[in-house]
């Protein structure tokens, strides 16, 4: 049976705990507002410039066919690359403590590393879980193409232009002509879906509606324009990928250690019960011994 010094040690040792799990979901959900904040602006921009270029590119294919052997058109195409390569975006979390997070996009990545087995894998990685899981694989021809860590809670534009950087090199060298995407998406403070997908090339099928550029003069011209933003819209979305993971690990953190400071509460309440029952059984055998000794003077 445990002293009551050792339980109130112990009461003690779990408040503690408790007390950073609360100072955690306290911190989380200062940021998560911001991070929401900046995902929620972040959604227009991308949806309405995809309908541009998607509006554009067919406008350019009508009226030329130059544009089908630019180096960028392989974002739309992938036959117009000949290689059979694969190349992986995957977002994580760089610190822990953020529930089924970081498990559920590694072990999708595991998935798609085993799908793609038989060819060249690229990947870049995003968030320390993800680089320090990669790096403890010994896989026969899997890549770590680039990496960044250390950015969140304050992802920028900057961190996603230097992917997309990345990306672009590796698709002009022909070492990938399909780039998937492994990441976070988030729903609502207490909800997150994971998001397994392909990201290049492009899918306008997936967006809706259409822009309508009919009544707009281009100057230079309308393909000089699209190879100007074609970049732009790509960082812009994986902008946006970055944000939604970053907001979706903030409200995973922020339920996780609610549910944790939760636990730690039933615990303490269920070591205080214990607390009491030794307590009171102390007094009753020092009771018992203080009767018994009574009685054994009066006899």
């Amino acid at each position: 049976m445990q002293s009551l010094r050792d339980i109130r040690r112990e009461i003690k040792a779990i408040g503690a705990t408790r007390q950073i799990m609360l100072t955690m979901k306290r911190i989380s959900s200062a940021r998560i507002r911001k991070a929401q904040k900046q995902m929620e602006q972040g959604r227009p921009f991308a949806q309405k410039m995809a309908l541009m270029i998607d509006n554009m590119r067919r406008d350019i294919e009508n009226e030329t066919s130059p544009v089908r052997q630019l180096p960028d058109y392989k974002f739309f195409d992938a036959s117009a690359s000949g290689c059979k390569n694969a190349g992986l975006l995957l977002i994580t979390a760089d610190k822990g403590l953020c529930g089924a997070f970081n498990a559920m996009a590694i072990r999708e990545t595991l998935k798609w590393i085993k799908r793609n087995d038989s060819v060249e894998k690229y990947i870049f990685v995003v968030g320390k879980k993800g680089r320090d899981f990669l790096a403890r694989l010994k896989i026969p021809r899997l890549h770590i193409a680039g990496e960044i860590v250390g950015i969140f809670p304050r992802a920028s534009y900057a961190h996603a232009s230097m992917i997309f950087e990345t990306i672009r090199r590796l698709t002009y060298d022909n070492k990938v002509c399909k780039v998937d995407l492994i990441y976070n998406n988030f729903k609502s403070m207490s909800s997150q879906a994971l998001v397994s997908k392909t990201f290049l090339p492009f899918n306008f099928e997936e967006i809706p509606g259409e822009e309508d550029l009919s009544d707009f003069i281009f100057e230079p011209d309308m393909l000089q324009i699209f190879l100007t933003l074609l970049p732009r819209y790509i960082g812009a979305n994986i902008y946006r990928f970055l944000l939604e993971s970053q907001a979706a690990e903030l409200a995973a953190r922020m339920n996780a250690m609610e549910a944790a400071a939760e636990n730690a509460g039933g615990i303490m309440a269920g070591l205080g019960v214990q607390l009491n029952k030794v307590r009171q059984e102390t007094i009753t055998n020092e009771l018992t011994e203080i009767i018994s000794g009574a009685n054994a003077l009066e006899a």
